[in-house]
């Protein structure tokens, strides 16, 4: 075979196989992200539980270096600590070997009629749970016919004297072995394909064990180079977890190379085939490793803090929770998108209560800050409008579909929301500036009215945070009450101006404000019906 066919079968098998881990990394993303999503959620400060979560993740993804991805992005939104996030990771060292024990198996030509079945399945049954389990088996073929094309391809390199030399100088000299390991994985950025070449050589007859073990350790280093690479211009915690993924794998790896030639015989003893050896030799190495560390993560967070010294920055007025990291995951995407929807809610919050202070005179009149937050929120509203149209539906399930399309009108109401509180601001510094108070029954019922609205738009906050249908359904009930407020106080205020008790400017004030007030009811019951609808 010459060396053009070597590399035209290499190449071409392993990107059948990096396809085929694609396939098989959306379709359980799409069956089963929701649980995924859950787990991250639920996520304690203890490691031995981030630890699950990260293998869980990381063997649903097929990919070590998504997973890290994702929880920079995490950390730098806010949403988990970097001890947190260290058990996580350490879980995923686990959950990443999975790969290397599916493709060890062998099945023979078997592949060609999973293929096939896998295909039938995704065709019939698009957009149903079969048609997602369809693509999971149909991504299993692929995986081994990747493996296949690739260990037929490197066959030819068993006449290719260098290549030999090299392999053979890899098992004599385990430290060229990681270095070359983590050479070519730094630069192909994957260590799942790495591994994938490993273990077709291993079924190609081109190498032994102890060259097997010090290029698959070589991996592990190599593959800390796409979160390093991610972590630039993060937060300082995300920083610091990436050089703690480096820091674990460099002292790992380090502490196995003086014993690659006792831990190959261990290995040998596991399986009589070289493939199955190669591959447990990855998940030992990473079980391992990981069960040492996940009591030290006190000690690790200690130690990385000293190695990148300083102090997180104050919060920034620009989207927090979103990141292109997790549009890799559609499900995760969502749930970050519901983070910013909520943080901009609270936001409004924060805006309605100095509305109401500037309006009953309970504080300095102040408006800068209601102007200076609609800013911030007109620029999440653009910034949470473009994420959520770039998160695939395709790949989301039934529920979260409803939520993407529940979450592009939300994200509107609270926008709407935000302006009526400005509109307030600016009318409460013109009775001030026009010296045109309210009568003391007008300032009894717009705190009253400001009050209900102000409930209103919480439930239906609280509602969309949990997707509480009882909130909901209690909003829709507080919203009938400002409704007839409204009515009630117009006819107050009407009788007022005839009985001449009112100055007609402040009149006129009262009346806008009291507009306002129910349109903020009437974009706070929007979100709570929308909730509903999940």
């Amino acid at each position: 075979m010459d060396t053009a066919r070597i590399l035209f079968s290499t190449a071409g098998g392993l990107a059948l196989f990096l396809y085929g881990l694609r396939v098989l990394s959306d379709a359980l993303k799409r069956a089963i992200g929701d649980r995924m999503r859950s787990l991250l959620e639920r996520l304690t400060g203890r490691a031995w539980r981030g630890a699950i979560v990260g293998a869980l993740t990381c063997g649903t993804l097929q990919s070590s270096s998504m997973t890290m991805v994702l929880l920079i992005g995490l950390i730098n939104a806010g949403a988990l600590t970097l001890a947190q996030g260290i058990g996580v990771m350490l879980g995923a060292e686990i959950g990443t070997t999975l790969t290397a024990q599916i493709i060890a198996f062998k099945i023979g030509h078997y592949y060609l009629p999973i293929i096939a079945f896998g295909f039938l399945l995704a065709e019939l049954f698009r957009g149903k749970r079969a048609g997602d389990v369809g693509r999971i088996i149909l991504g299993f073929g692929l995986l081994f016919l990747g493996m296949s094309v690739v260990s037929g391809g490197l066959k030819g390199l068993a006449q290719t004297e260098g290549v030999l030399n090299l392999l053979k100088a890899c098992a004599d000299r385990p430290l060229l072995g990681v270095l070359v390991g983590a050479g070519v994985t730094a630069v192909i950025q994957s260590s799942s394909a790495m591994t994938a070449l490993v273990i077709g050589m291993g079924a190609a007859g081109l190498l032994s064990l102890p060259a097997a073990i010090a290029l698959i350790l070589g991996a592990n280093i190599g593959t800390t180079i796409t979160a390093m690479i991610a972590s630039i211009g993060s937060s300082l915690s995300s920083r610091r977890l990436a050089v703690t993924q480096l820091l674990v794998n460099v002292l790992g790896v380090g502490a196995f190379i003086p014993l690659v030639g006792w831990y190959a015989q261990l290995v040998a003893m596991t399986s009589t085939s070289l493939t199955r050896q190669i591959a447990n030799a990855h998940t030992f190495f990473n079980v391992l490793v990981t069960l040492t560390l996940i009591p030290c993560v006190g000690g690790l967070v200690w130690i990385v803090t000293r190695i990148v010294p300083g102090k997180e920055q104050a919060e920034r007025a620009q989207p927090e929770y979103l990141g292109e990291q997790f549009l890799r995951l559609p499900s995760v995407a969502l749930q970050q998108a519901r983070r910013e929807l909520m943080r901009m809610g609270r936001m409004t919050v924060d805006m309605l209560a100095t509305a109401r202070s500037l309006l009953l005179g309970q504080g300095p009149l102040d408006t800068a800050t209601v102007f200076e937050a609609e800013d911030a929120i007109d620029t999440l509203q653009d910034a949470v409008d473009d994420y959520l149209d770039q998160i695939d539906g395709s790949s989301l399930s039934t529920d979260d579909e409803r939520r993407l399309h529940v979450f592009r009108h939300v994200v509107g109401d609270i926008e709407r929301i935000g302006d009526h509180a400005v509109n307030i601001a600016q009318r409460a510094r013109r009775t001030h500036r026009d010296d045109r108070p309210f009568s003391v029954q007008a300032v009894d019922e717009l705190s009253h009215m400001f009050d209900r609205a102000t409930e209103l738009y919480r439930l239906s906050l609280r509602a969309l945070q949990g997707e509480d249908r009882d909130a909901a359904h209690e909003a829709l009930d507080v919203e009938r009450d400002v409704d007839r407020l409204e009515i009630e106080y117009k006819a107050n205020h009407v009788r007022r101006l005839e009985e001449g008790t009112c100055d007609p400017e402040a009149g006129i004030l009262f009346a806008e404000i009291l507009h306002n007030l129910e349109r903020i009811g009437d974009h706070a019951v929007n979100i709570a019906g929308d909730v509903l609808l999940i």
